[in-house]
């Protein structure tokens, strides 16, 4: 087993800051950016003040995306509709994003089988870039599973098979497993590289892709403090540094949380999910700053303690 408190205790990062660029180059971070979907199909996100994106609203950020240069889609067969608002989106316009699905375990191995090819078709594409398993649970119950989807990538039906993971332990079972391509964790301001990096040099090392979602921990690092919950009052003095060292360093929440996430050379992925074209716009106007190094050390001095607060799903 991993001894974490080991890893955590190591004064020395797995890549020093030396090795990181002073500045991102926008052309390659553009290439990381994977935009989320969920806001299509589903009111999703502590700070989100507009509820489901329209249909038509959805459109305009795709537009968007693609003009920008974002090429890969995350979905889910769990966010409403989404699936569907990207179909008629790829029918409407002819242009085809590359799409990253996460499904979860209905009934048996043949609705699987029927779900790929529903969906291909639903979004008018002749393979998924990544299928994803949604639920470790469903990963660890069904075994068979796996022969399935090794069948369907043979067909190449699917790309990559990935996983979507919430815990260290989570984490390293993926590592360790022959099927996943890609796995996806949460990776944030909060949740940093002293609590992943060693397990992240790790997956990089067994060849695996590593997606990484919650940089903005569903907006919590936007929100007011006269609007956080007591169950996350604990994080104050967190968020109150954050916001203090933007000030100090004439940066935006966005800007900090973006540069972190895609300054990191062994992710490949960093998904972002937007409320509105305004968001999207701003977000991709961070892309190239000039503030990487002092960001990172500063980041990686944070180590917050109430790390069950970390999984929006102890929120509630």
């Amino acid at each position: 087993m991993v001894d974490y408190h080991r890893w955590k205790n190591k004064k020395k990062s797995v890549f020093s800051y030396k090795e990181k660029p002073s500045f991102i180059n926008k052309d390659v971070s553009i290439k990381k950016i994977i935009l989320g979907t969920v806001q299509f199909g589903l009111n999703y996100g502590i700070n989100n003040q507009s509820g489901k994106i329209s249909e038509e609203q959805s459109f305009v950020i795709l537009n968007q995306a693609y003009r920008s240069g974002i090429e890969r889609l995350d979905t889910s067969d769990n966010y409403g509709n989404a699936i569907k608002v990207i179909g008629r989106y790829h029918h409407a316009s002819h242009k085809i994003f590359k799409i990253l699905n996460k499904f979860s375990f209905l009934d048996n191995d043949k609705n699987i089988v029927r779900k790929v090819d529903n969906s291909l078709k639903i979004l008018g594409i002749n393979i998924f870039d990544v299928y994803s398993y949604h639920s470790f649970k469903d990963f660890i119950d069904n075994h068979e599973l796996q022969g399935i989807l090794m069948k369907l990538k043979k067909q190449k039906l699917i790309n990559k098979i990935g996983i979507s993971v919430y815990s260290n332990q989570e984490f390293e079972i993926a590592i360790n497993s022959e099927i996943i391509d890609v796995i996806q964790i949460p990776y944030n301001i909060f949740d940093n590289y002293n609590k992943r990096g060693v397990l992240i040099a790790r997956a990089k090392h067994n060849g695996k892709e590593i997606h990484i979602r919650s940089i903005f921990l569903q907006g919590l690092f936007f929100l007011n403090e006269r609007n956080i919950f007591s169950k996350l009052r604990p994080l104050m003095p967190y968020l109150r540094k954050i916001k203090d060292f933007c000030k100090k360093q004439n940066i935006s929440v966005n800007e900090l949380a973006l540069t972190y996430a895609i300054s990191n050379p062994d992710i490949n992925g960093v998904l972002i999910g937007v409320d509105s074209i305004e968001q999207l716009t701003e977000n991709l106007n961070c892309l190239k700053s000039e503030h990487t190094q002092v960001i990172t050390k500063f980041v990686e001095t944070l180590d917050v303690k109430e790390t069950e607060l970390l999984n929006p799903v102890n929120w509630k």
